[in-house]
């Protein structure tokens, strides 16, 4: 079931194979796309031959021209070395691993039996079509450096920016819908370019140059062919923990215009197996190996039937349609290459790499790793096996850190020595509070989270359906919002009892002193809760929706928006190797906390006294849980009317509390935190986050 993994033009050996990798999965059939041609992203430059004689263009070829196809190794050369001469030092500097991603505008995406003009990412390695709509699966090796050479070829479909957007320095209107460029949410890599920069715009190369957002932007990339392309490097330090993680665009204004259609792929990120990391760990103790593997990309593909130039089976992806949830007066076909967009489609389910409710097969016994990644823009879904009989569900790791052990032992009398671990409790009442809040805590996958589970086969042959658990039927976070309730997979049990003698991970696996997680903060409870340096209350503010679309900045971080403009100081400052606790909480809707570059460690939850209009005591987690981004919401209450009698908003009070720890280690510079429902980010819900040196109040490149 693993999207198609992308084609690492790695050492000495680029992949050229453009057959699509084998899936361990039978999917459920659907579509297959035609030959897809990239078209202008191969447009071979003159003056190759002139390039790779360069220092740069020499140690480039050694590495990839022996088996890299003529036409990738003229585009990809060229561009590849003019970004070098901005964004890299000497020839030992190119990179280790090398991705090439194209951005662009499809128009024979497979989904649920229906054609879709959408934007995709496609990997420019292979020239022909039946790519998924997922993004190809990159992987990084920690201690290596990776890179990723970004191309903008996305094309419009009606108007760039919904109402009242008259320039790319909009906080809260999302706008600019073509404009691109990428984050690899959860990798502890450093927020400054040529590496994570979110601030960056990569505008589209079927803009007019009169209107590319780089001249006002935030930032403009540095590019020395033009605003379009631009080569990612990133360095991951030789102590980053292997996981699960993923890439999408974030471009502010347009993110959820591009993720909604599917603009995303898991990362998955290794150590060598001398390191004897988690990875490694689960394969010697368990037997549980990379084969036992399944990638699966949760996303809520969205999109528009048409009329116009569109026949049976036919889609578009309509961003102004996505957010105001109409078409724009006096539509225009010729801005979506001959189609009209009718009514949003009603799609089914959630997309699992590109499929709707996949299958997989599993022997009696057998252990399967299941990587989660929610991809979606803003579905919570918490994964729950139906049936008798049905696969045993642990979490081993969530955004792509290895659980810890317990912080305490389990004292009962009948308590094992060395239990598997992390066992789900499907049944667990919060009058056990501890226990309650933490396998909540582990099972909830807010949008942008991953989780790592384990399922073992039972001993009854038969079918046994995952899907989204509703609320309140088992341990959630989610308290004021919805759970999506949708089916994800479907495993097949066969017959056949399993022979390869796998086992469930024990604690003393997760208290291997070889597995790598960030570095911790430097607090401790011991009874007393630690004072909060920050604290961060996400609120939309519905007053605001006077009409469809907000007339107001509606969606605020402590009462800001998104500051676009550039040369203002970020609106959040934290200093290097600083420990710092943070509270977080919504006093208004479902809200996920994200934040770049450090991962935290979640500590527990306080409900909230709606009586008392107080937090109660926190109650702590059997573990820290290591997260970058985390689910909070509110309880909804009295309906008030406004002035017009037609509208209304309600009262809340808030949900639970989370008190979280962070320490600022390895790197300095520029970055954001955000609300990781999408289309509350391209409304303003996100701050700019600076990590300083103490010593010289800048950064390390100032």
């Amino acid at each position: 079931m693993n999207p198609t993994a992308h084609s690492p033009l790695s050492r000495r050996a680029f992949l050229k194979s453009t057959a699509a990798t084998t899936f361990a999965i039978a999917f459920v059939p659907t579509a297959r796309a035609e030959t897809h041609a990239v078209g202008t992203v191969f447009a071979s430059p003159a003056n190759l031959a002139k390039a790779i004689q360069t220092p740069h263009g020499l140690a480039f070829t050694e590495k990839f021209e022996e088996t890299l196809e003529e036409q990738y190794l003229e585009f990809l050369v060229e561009h590849w070395l003019q970004h070098m001469d901005v964004n890299f030092t000497g020839g030992d500097q190119v990179p280790d691993v090398f991705y090439a991603l194209g951005c662009e505008t499809r128009t024979d995406a497979p989904f649920n039996g229906t054609t879709l003009r959408i934007p995709a990412y496609v990997d420019m390695t292979k020239a022909n079509g039946g790519q998924p709509i997922v993004g190809p699966t990159l992987t990084m090796e920690r201690g290596k450096t990776t890179g990723v050479l970004l191309k903008n070829a996305i094309q419009g479909c009606g108007a760039d920016a919904i109402p009242g957007v008259v320039d790319n320095l909009s906080g809260w209107k999302p706008h600019d819908f073509t404009s691109t460029n990428l984050h690899t949410h959860g990798l502890h890599v450093s927020p400054q370019a040529p590496s994570d920069d979110v601030l960056i715009i990569l505008d589209s190369e079927y803009k007019p140059h009169s209107e590319h957002a780089g001249h006002s932007a935030h930032h403009t990339i540095q590019s020395a062919l033009d605003a379009t392309s631009y080569a990612y490097r990133y360095e991951l330090p030789s102590d980053h923990p292997v996981g699960t993680f993923w890439y999408h665009p974030h471009k502010h204004g347009s993110v959820a215009a591009q993720v909604g259609p599917g603009m995303a792929g898991a990362l998955i990120v290794r150590a060598p197996e001398i390191e004897n990391d988690f990875d490694t760990l689960l394969a010697t103790n368990c037997n549980i190996t990379a084969n036992d593997e399944e990638i699966v990309v949760l996303q809520t593909i969205s999109y528009f039937e048409t009329t116009t130039g569109g026949g049976a089976g036919q889609g578009v992806f309509y961003p102004y349609g996505y957010y105001v949830g109409a078409v724009e007066d006096n539509f225009d076909p010729n801005t979506c290459n001959g189609l009209t967009p009718t009514k949003a489609a009603t799609v089914p389910g959630l997309g699992v790499n590109g499929q709707i409710n996949p299958v997989i097969t599993m022997d009696q016994g057998e252990i399967k790793r299941l990587r989660f990644v929610n991809a979606s823009n803003g579905q919570t879904i918490v994964p729950q096996f139906v049936g008798e009989g049905a696969p045993e569900v642990y979490a081993i790791a969530v955004d792509g850190i290895a659980l810890l052990p317990p912080t305490a032992p389990n004292v009962a009398p009948d308590a094992l020595l060395d239990p598997e671990y992390f066992k789900i409790d499907y049944t667990v009442k919060e009058t056990d509070a501890e226990a309650y809040w933490t396998n909540a805590e582990l099972i909830t996958l807010a949008p942008g989270q991953r989780l790592d589970l384990l399922i073992r086969a039972g001993t009854t042959a038969g079918s046994f359906q995952l899907q989204g658990a509703a609320k309140g039927s088992v341990p959630m976070v989610v308290e004021g919002g919805d759970a999506n309730t949708a089916k994800i997979l479907m495993v097949e049990v066969t017959a056949e009892p399993s022979t390869k003698n796998q086992t469930i991970p024990t604690v003393s696996l997760f208290e291997a002193a070889t597995i790598q997680r960030p570095v911790p903060p430097t607090v401790a409870i011991d009874g007393v809760w630690p004072a909060a340096t920050q604290s961060i209350e996400f609120k939309t503010i519905e007053e605001n929706f006077t009409e469809a679309y907000p007339s107001r900045p509606a969606f605020v971080v402590n009462d800001q928006y998104f500051d676009a403009v550039v040369g203002d100081p970020a609106q959040i400052q934290l200093l290097k190797g600083d420990t710092d606790v943070w509270n977080l909480y919504s006093s208004n809707d479902a809200h996920i906390f994200h934040i770049h570059i450090n991962s935290f460690q979640a500590l527990g939850r306080s409900t909230y006294d709606a009586g008392n209009r107080v937090y109660n005591a926190p109650v702590t987690y059997q573990m820290p849980i290591w997260r970058d981004t985390i689910y909070i919401d509110s309880i909804g209450g009295t309906d008030i009317q406004l002035t017009q009698a037609a509208q209304k908003y309600e009262t809340y009070t808030p949900g639970t509390m989370v008190t979280m720890a962070s320490k600022q280690v390895d790197f300095t510079g520029e970055f954001v935190l955000h609300c990781h429902n999408l289309f509350h980010e391209d409304n303003g819900m996100m701050l700019t986050v600076s990590i300083l040196d103490p010593e010289t109040g800048g950064t390390d490149s100032e």
